[in-house]
């Protein structure tokens, strides 16, 4: 049994439940597996980009999410936390949203998900990194609504207007309000008014009200050498929304959705719902310490390609094709640069700096290189170059290196035209924890 069935079940990435070697320096809980056999619980394998059932954990190991799931609601949680010692999210979700391409942002929105509906699972600090990350994520949503221009709409405005007629008389309205009351200079109207005024900005604007109280408080991101840099973003943020009210309900909220016409809202609003349900549209909780999280998830890999993709565009790399799928669709390549004729692939795998080789990589590689959609026009005889690119412990990418990364890359032994090279996770330095 759990002695406390609020406890929570604290794994690692790729961590056994069954651990009494430690593994990861993880918890072992072999002690609880009758106890959790006995739940009846499926697991299995998420279909890809789909959001996973209990973290993505399969035959009782931690997968690539981490996050925190209810194993039983609201009484036994299981939280997953990162393989990679001081892993820092915070800058790889700055990256990724700094590549604002809508093909790459529709894909970083499906590298995380947050389930408002469920009960608030208690965590440690480590865990409370969500929020700077939705927050994040959210203000570069809205640098691009801007960028475009904010949607407008027609409201039905009532104003007992003086001296002058617009739209239509309300005759009842005005009998009661200025006949009965022989004010005989005003008019009570109801008009049309073509505006951005609008709940969808009004919504918009609360939650970026909420954005700001969050990182004012938020020392993870103080520590950023680019937290200067957000806020003057920020800033102008509010001026482009300083002519929008922000007085709007939860009821109201709850009923918006996204029109077609305008698809770049969409995600904004469900993030902008997000913040609000975070903090229960409350200003007051929004500059409070949270010590619990929604049930939530992050997938790794996925922001690990994203991650890559930052670098890799940082090296000036052009042009890359990202998420490329194969003739049958099926197959899908991370990179390919046809101009040099390589095809890569982002691998969350740390293993690789221990000169250990994933045969199931190499085949898919291999696939993507014979793939005449992905590399048209390549002679029959001709073997393409395969990358993977993983994370591991040596210096960055070097700018002068250029395109050659046969001279950079470290060769994969008995594989023609394969190398492997490491483009290192960011982490916290010692005095930023």
């Amino acid at each position: 049994m759990i002695d406390n069935l609020k406890d929570i079940i604290l794994l690692q990435e790729h961590q056994p439940f069954v651990n009494p070697r430690g593994w990861g320096n993880g918890r072992d809980y072999s002690d609880k597996m009758e106890y959790l056999v006995g739940l009846g619980l499926t697991f299995e394998e998420p279909d890809f980009l789909k959001e996973p059932k209990y973290l993505g954990i399969s035959n009782w190991i931690a997968s690539y999410y981490i996050g925190a799931a209810w194993l039983v609601s609201d009484e036994l949680a299981v939280v997953v936390t990162p393989k990679v010692p001081d892993i820092d999210f915070i800058q790889m979700f700055l990256s990724a949203l700094e590549i604002d391409t809508q093909k790459e942002s529709n894909y970083f929105a499906q590298c995380y998900g947050i389930q408002f509906d469920e009960p608030q699972i208690e965590t440690h600090e480590e865990l409370n990194q969500l929020t700077p990350l939705l927050v994040l994520h959210f203000i570069s949503l809205l640098e691009r609504l801007v960028k475009h221009g904010l949607k407008k709409d027609y409201l039905l405005h009532e104003e007992n207007l003086k001296a002058k007629v617009k739209g239509r008389i309300l005759f009842g309205k005005h009998l009661k309000t200025n006949v009965f009351q022989q004010r005989s200079d005003r008019m009570y109207c109801q008009y049309q008014e073509y505006t951005d005024d609008i709940p969808e900005n009004r919504l918009l604007k609360k939650a970026l009200l909420f954005s700001e109280r969050i990182l004012d408080r938020c020392d993870s991101l103080k520590r950023q050498s680019q937290y200067p840099d957000l806020q003057l973003r920020l800033n102008r943020l509010k001026a482009s929304f300083s002519h929008i009210s922000d007085d709007i309900e939860p009821y109201q909220v709850q009923k918006l959705s996204s029109n077609k016409l305008f698809k770049g809202y969409k995600e904004a609003i469900r993030v902008a719902k997000m913040i609000l349900r975070r903090f229960d549209y409350s200003i007051r909780e929004a500059s409070s310490e949270q010590h619990s999280t929604p049930p939530f998830w992050i997938d790794m890999a996925r922001l690990y390609e994203m991650w890559v993709l930052h670098r890799l565009q940082k090296l000036g790399i052009n042009p890359i094709m990202f998420q490329e799928a194969g003739f049958y669709g099926r197959q899908v390549a991370d990179f390919v640069i046809r101009e040099e004729n390589l095809i890569l692939d982002a691998k969350y795998k740390p293993k690789y700096v221990e000169g250990w080789v994933d045969i199931d990589d190499i085949r898919e590689l291999s696939g993507n290189a014979r793939d005449d959609r992905l590399l048209p026009n390549l002679p029959e005889d001709y073997s393409p170059r395969c990358i993977i690119l993983y994370p591991g412990n040596t210096d960055e990418l070097k700018p002068e290196s250029d395109i050659l990364f046969e001279q950079q890359g470290q060769k994969i032994p008995h594989y023609r035209n394969f190398y492997k090279i490491s483009v290192p996770l960011p982490v916290y330095n010692n005095e930023h924890k």
